[in-house]
């Protein structure tokens, strides 16, 4: 009697333990978020004719962040620092980011050409003023609580290849939600403060007072 108790109590750990195992598992798979931007509703154009803009890819400069992958936007951490999970987009993060922009730039009345590999400084371009420059962050992580941060450095050049403008511009949020990480991550939430953070970096490059004041200088 007291044998069979014993396999019953070490049956019901075995599977207890067997589920806690898949649940860590299926927890620590990567996640996935779709990656949108829409343009403000409201885009005051520039007060003066807007010269013509190529937008080229910016180079990946994320480092170690992305793990060399267009798709990777991010990762789940434990409480020391470990990674759990990769947060994955459902579309290329540079596809995103300069189609965005076209968007944004083309409510504000600039004629805009999207070309979808990077800048070479010595092949032949257009006429255009053209803008690119190099991607530092992007991403949405989940650590004591979920954040997401964009940053780069902006170049716009002028048709001989001169570089009008350079600058680094940032956009970080931080949300309320979270609190360790791991297989309790709310996926969405990542996905929301990415977005908006595209949001907010896209309306920074296209509203900065430099680049306004070249695309509309004749």
């Amino acid at each position: 009697m007291l044998a069979a108790q014993v396999s019953r109590v070490t049956v019901l750990r075995f599977s207890l333990l067997s589920l806690t195992c898949v649940s860590l598992l299926a927890g620590c798979a990567d996640k996935r978020i779709t990656l949108t931007y829409t343009p403000p509703a409201v885009a005051a154009p520039p007060t003066r004719q807007a010269q013509p803009l190529t937008i080229y890819a910016f180079n990946d400069r994320r480092g170690d962040e992305g793990d060399n992958d267009p798709m990777r936007v991010g990762g789940i951490y434990g409480g020391y620092g470990n990674r759990l999970s990769k947060v994955m987009a459902d579309v290329s993060l540079m596809q995103t980011l300069v189609n965005a922009l076209a968007e944004a730039f083309k409510a504000r009345g600039v004629p805009v050409t999207v070309v979808p590999t990077p800048l070479a400084p010595d092949a032949a371009r257009s006429p255009d003023l053209a803008l690119s420059g190099d991607l530092k962050n992007f991403s949405t992580e989940a650590r004591f609580t979920n954040s997401a941060h964009i940053s780069g450095i902006v170049r716009l050049y002028a048709p001989d290849g001169a570089v009008l403008v350079e600058k680094e511009l940032s956009e970080r949020l931080r949300s309320d939600e979270g609190g360790g990480g791991g297989v309790f991550t709310d996926v969405k939430d990542l996905q929301r403060i990415m977005n908006e953070t595209l949001a907010k970096f896209v309306e920074r490059v296209v509203t900065d007072p430099d680049l306004t004041a070249r695309l509309t200088s004749q």
